[in-house]
């Protein structure tokens, strides 16, 4: 019979919090692009993406340091290890997209009964305009 022979391909975890460092540094370049751009061009939508992607960089800063507190070694006080520290984060991550959806939800419930918006400011300028008419 032939031999099989095992090839263990070891991932690098320095190369993996590059990666995550660099995707953090995209995001926050990218957010302040978009702001500065937002706040220029007026447009709301653009500030708006930039907050999410605000909270992206957030999450993999989460993520980032979880990833580092689990590689320390066990010790007297975590003698399990910190192994736990990336499902925390996760858990944090995990709440806090939960905790902004339900806010979503409820501020799209309360402008369902009281619209604001285009509407509203086509009808101050109605008022603005003719007023006097």
């Amino acid at each position: 019979m032939g031999h099989s022979h095992h090839h263990h391909h070891h991932i690098d975890p320095d190369a993996g919090d590059r990666r995550v460092a660099l995707a953090i540094i995209v995001n926050l370049a990218l957010t302040v692009a978009q702001i500065v751009g937002g706040i220029f061009a007026g447009s709301l939508a653009l500030i708006a993406d930039a907050l999410h992607n605000f909270s992206d960089a957030i999450a993999l800063i989460i993520a980032y340091g979880a990833r580092k507190i689990a590689r320390k070694p066990a010790n007297s006080d975590m003698s399990f290890g910190y192994d736990r520290a990336e499902v925390v984060a996760a858990l944090i991550n995990y709440t806090t997209l939960i905790i902004i959806g339900l806010y979503l939800v409820y501020e799209a419930v309360l402008r369902f009964f009281e619209p604001t918006g285009r509407k509203r400011l086509a009808d101050r300028d109605h008022r603005r305009c003719c007023a006097g008419r």
